[in-house]
């Protein structure tokens, strides 16, 4: 059995506010040898699938400096972790109002996921918001350039496919929507078929 690596030391290298880097020296039960791993500290993040009363997928599209390029994406955010100022299921609904403008409908808590466990130490959590509807106009913040996309669902397999969708926790969020019976992505004819794996599977939100 793989055991968790003994911490001996830690020490912060950078902080930028966002994100912040740590040096942690740690010690493998294996072999006894140590080794330095940094890691980068951010807080979850917040994503949400959300369809219309007539099974549209709210996309956003929006510009991201890291790879200078226009991304297609589910709606989400930054979630500070304080369960008392707000939930992360009220995080994820105010991310989809300033976002979309969408709003209301029945909410499931999917599932969370580690979207880089080797570096990163935080988590997304992921919502399925079904019959969402226009609420208001989006108030993305000043840092924010989004366009709302209503996608059928159908299209999906063929954006991501063909590089239209290529954010990796996009891509993620909407296969743990499929793989949980949520909304079925008709194949690509790639040979294969996942089964559904039903809701319950994933730990339960803070």
């Amino acid at each position: 059995m793989i055991r968790p690596w003994p911490l001996l030391a830690s020490e912060p290298v950078f902080d930028a506010g966002l994100l912040r880097v740590v040096r942690d020296r740690a010690r493998s039960p294996r072999t006894g040898n140590e080794r330095d791993f940094h890691v980068i500290g951010m807080v979850d993040w917040l994503m949400v699938v959300a369809l219309t009363e007539d099974n549209k997928l709210v996309m956003i599209r929006q510009y991201r400096h890291g790879s200078r390029q226009n991304s297609l994406e589910v709606p989400g955010g930054l979630h500070d972790g304080d369960p008392v100022a707000e939930t992360a299921e009220q995080g994820a609904a105010r991310e989809l109002a300033e976002e979309t403008g969408y709003g209301g409908g029945t909410w499931t808590f999917l599932g969370q996921l580690r979207p880089q466990p080797a570096l990163f130490s935080n988590r997304a959590w992921i919502y399925l918001a079904r019959g969402v509807q226009a609420t208001g106009a989006p108030e993305p913040d000043a840092g924010e350039d989004i366009e709302v996309v209503l996608l059928d669902i159908g299209e999906v397999p063929a954006c991501v496919a063909g590089g239209e969708i290529n954010n990796a926790m996009t891509v993620a969020a909407l296969a743990l929507a499929h793989f949980a019976g949520q909304f079925q992505c008709p194949p690509l004819g790639l040979g294969y078929q996942c089964p559904p794996l039903g809701l319950g599977y994933q730990e339960k939100p803070k």
